[in-house]
């Protein structure tokens, strides 16, 4: 992967903690300071994901019982076979996520000294994530990374890691934010943020200890407008498009694009459930956007395709399955997007990717992905109000707006990616 990238990169492997993802970090605190504090005797959490995971595993770890509210709608993931591993008692809680949510405050209520543990902005959330860095500090010989590359869910790694960043004088060291395009969740909130933030709209995260405003992701086109199913894919290139792409690769992006497709749900659900599924969230951490106003993010999304390639490449180079979402990071060093965003990136540089998470993956999940999306993928890649691809040989840039996009976050090198020609892509 260093030869690859040209300089020296390394894998910061959260997959490789007890619960598989950097989960264990923030919400593990949380735990721990419930327990020791609030004299916690029950420990709740919403979902079967790697953040349930995290709290089944500290409630074992701490001798305090775990109970997870999940929906009955929902399939259930690989990840709630390792939460009852884990010892916690697993009940269905109406059919949606927010019955369940709902089923697992009633709970709380009726349950003496029982702690709902679900907020990713928690302070003690972001302090455990923020360890990652002076780790990170330590393991370079207190040698700043060019970049921090990381895969963007709710935004409470993203906060821990500009913390921690801070604290390690690192504030120069840019963090790339990483989603797939339809789990882009934090790129149009910092959009949305810097072009609404006299009137942005806010709405009411769930919290034990009542409401916590975030910021609301709006219903906005994602990487191009959705496209029905009686629409002719061809006629929805527009000609300025058109004019940059062979007939070949024409068909590639009109295959492309029958995937790309946005449902009226404003938290950003496929119409196909995505791949990225580590990455859904309906709203960010006030925190993430708040630090990204002052540290240097630039926030990237990918191709789930893209993501899958990334996946699958770990897996024969290195043996390691990871979840797909968390493989998105990884993709920017794959493709050599990072030298779009850093171009004066040298030999002797060195980055750091955060390997998120691999508890919700399986062989047969990869080998399923692996059959619905081109290898190697084209490259299909979005920052602020630009797209850049590669479908061979040559990068190409569509659906570029004029706008500057640098005053997206303050101190960002956002522009380093969103002003370079075709030429120089």
């Amino acid at each position: 992967m260093s030869k690859l990238a040209g300089c020296h990169v390394w894998l910061k492997l959260e997959n490789m903690q007890p619960t598989q993802s950097f989960k264990i970090r923030g919400l593990g605190h949380v735990c721990i300071k419930a327990a020791l504090e609030q004299n916690a005797k029950q420990f709740v959490a919403v979902g079967d994901s790697n953040a349930a995971l995290a709290v089944a595993y500290s409630g074992r770890r701490l001798g305090v019982p775990v109970t997870i509210f999940v929906p009955s709608a929902v399939q259930s993931s690989t990840v709630r076979a390792k939460i009852e591993l884990e010892g916690a008692s697993v009940q269905e809680g109406g059919r949606t996520i927010k019955d369940a949510y709902e089923a697992a405050c009633a709970f709380v209520r009726q349950t003496d000294g029982a702690v709902l543990v679900d907020k990713a902005d928690d302070a003690a959330a972001i302090a455990g994530n923020a360890t990652i860095v002076p780790e990170i500090n330590v393991q370079l010989q207190r040698q700043a990374p060019a970049a921090i590359i990381t895969a963007v869910g709710s935004g409470g790694l993203l906060s821990g890691l500009i913390t921690g960043l801070n604290r390690c004088q690192w504030q120069q060291v840019p963090v790339i934010a990483v989603e797939t395009h339809n789990t882009n969740s934090f790129q149009q909130a910092l959009l949305f943020d810097s072009t609404h933030s006299s009137d942005s709209e806010t709405a009411a995260d769930v919290g034990s200890d009542g409401p916590v405003e975030q910021i609301k992701i709006p219903a906005q086109p994602s990487l191009l407008p959705p496209l029905d199913d009686d629409t002719d894919v061809d006629a929805k290139l527009s000609l300025d498009r058109k004019a940059l792409l062979t007939r070949s690769e024409s068909e590639n992006v009109a295959m492309y694009l029958s995937r790309v497709r946005l449902s009226s749900d404003s938290t950003r659900t496929a119409a196909e459930p995505t791949v990225a599924t580590c990455l859904q969230s309906g709203s960010i951490c006030p925190s993430a956007l708040e630090l990204a106003r002052a540290h240097p993010v630039v926030p990237v999304s990918v191709s789930e395709a893209m993501a899958v390639e990334a996946c699958r490449r770990l897996l024969d180079d290195h043996q390691l399955l990871i979840e797909i979402g968390s493989a998105a990071a990884l993709s920017i060093v794959g493709k050599r997007l990072v030298h779009q965003i850093i171009p004066d990136l040298g030999s002797d540089d060195h980055v750091v990717v955060i390997v998120t998470g691999g508890a919700n993956i399986s062989f047969d999940r990869l080998d399923s992905c692996r059959q619905r999306f081109p290898y190697p993928a084209p490259i299909i890649a979005k920052s602020g109000h630009e797209i850049f691809m590669r479908m061979s040989d040559s990068t190409l840039s569509v659906a570029g707006s004029t706008q500057n996009s640098s005053s997206m976050c303050s101190a960002s090198p956002a522009s380093l990616l969103l002003s370079a020609s075709p030429a120089q892509l």
